[in-house]
């Protein structure tokens, strides 16, 4: 029995992404965001426990991606697709508001997140077990930063305090989408146990998201993802350093 915890765990995942969506297109965009976290927590515990228990399978891995296609691909998707369609709709005041074929241009090239999350979870799936990087920015992280990014948008209409350029926003949404296919090694984000060796960059981005959650709330999860990428980078350079 045990060994289908895992799976079970994956499978709420799945569920609690696809009850998002719902929820989103409803218009609670808040329940959707807490069944997203919900679902990032379960995205980690299901690893761990398959770990812990000695429950890994193949077919366990094939779940993972999968559910993960549709509530950190598509879910996240559909954040973006809403913050640009309030922006169009909407602009701030003395904002500019692109030519309707513009509009259009940049509402279909959110498309790009779930086809590069998937080429992202391919990827992921074809990696040897036990490597101690992975390539490309995971698709949880990269749904948590437009998750912190939605949230405070949702509310205020700005994003950290400031209103919304919709080109530069347009650039940071191109960047995070094609982070999660470049060849970029990343600290992996799950522990295989919770001694110190081995794991204090993982420590320090704990400390540091705790820190940072504690002072801004849901809006620094966008922090929490960037500061993520660059403790992956710096622990990338003190490792090359070290082996040379």
């Amino acid at each position: 029995m045990r060994r289908h915890i895992p799976n079970l765990l994956t499978l709420l995942n799945l569920v609690c992404g696809t009850t998002a969506l719902v929820f989103t297109m409803q218009g609670q965009w808040k329940i959707a965001v807490y069944l997203l976290l919900a679902a990032s927590l379960l995205d980690f515990l299901d690893g761990f426990l398959a770990r812990l228990l000695g429950a890994y399978s193949e077919t366990g891995k094939q779940l993972d991606s999968l559910a993960d296609m549709v509530t950190f691909g598509v879910v996240p998707t559909l954040f973006i697709y809403l913050i640009f369609q309030r922006l169009f709709s909407a602009p701030a005041a003395g904002g500019y508001s692109p030519a309707q074929f513009l509009q259009w241009i940049i509402l279909g090239s959110a498309l790009l997140v779930p086809v590069f999350s998937a080429i992202r979870l391919a990827r992921f799936n074809l990696q040897e077990n036990g490597t101690a990087f992975f390539r490309g920015l995971p698709t949880p992280a990269h749904a948590l930063f437009w998750t912190g990014l939605f949230w405070q948008f949702m509310q205020k209409g700005l994003i950290y305090g400031s209103h919304v350029n919709v080109f530069f926003l347009w650039a940071i949404m191109l960047l995070m989408a094609f982070y999660m296919i470049l060849p970029v090694p990343m600290l992996p984000l799950k522990f295989d146990h919770f001694r110190l060796r081995g794991n204090v960059a993982r420590y320090l981005l704990v400390l540091a998201a705790a820190i940072i959650l504690l002072l801004t709330g849901l809006p620094g999860l966008s922090l929490v993802v960037l500061t993520y990428i660059l403790i992956s980078l710096l622990n990338i350079l003190i490792r090359l350093r070290v082996n040379r």
